[in-house]
C-alpha cells in the first residue's frame, strides 16, 4: 500500500486510512520501546540527549497515530 495517492488513482478508503495509523503506531511503539532500552541501559552514552529527543519525538507520533486511528474508526458507519 502505498504512502501516497496519485491524482489518477482513487481516493484511499477508511479502512486503508485507519490500517496506515495503525502501522504507524506500532514501529513508533516498537522504536520507542528501542529507545528506552538504550537509555535505560547506558549504551546510548554521549548521545542520551539525542535519544532523548528521539523518544519524545516517537512519543508524539504515537499520540498522533492514536487520534487518527480512533477519528476514522469513528467515521466508519
Amino acid at each position: 500500500m502505498p504512502f501516497t495517492n496519485g491524482p489518477f488513482k482513487k481516493p484511499f478508503t477508511i479502512e486503508e486510512k485507519i490500517r496506515m495509523f495503525e502501522r504507524m503506531g506500532a514501529t513508533a511503539a516498537v522504536i520507542a520501546l528501542v529507545l528506552i532500552m538504550l537509555i535505560e541501559s547506558g549504551y546510548a552514552g554521549e548521545y542520551k540527549n539525542l535519544a532523548d529527543m528521539g523518544l519524545t519525538a516517537m512519543i508524539a507520533v504515537l499520540a498522533v497515530s492514536l487520534v487518527g486511528s480512533l477519528f476514522y474508526k469513528t467515521r466508519k458507519k
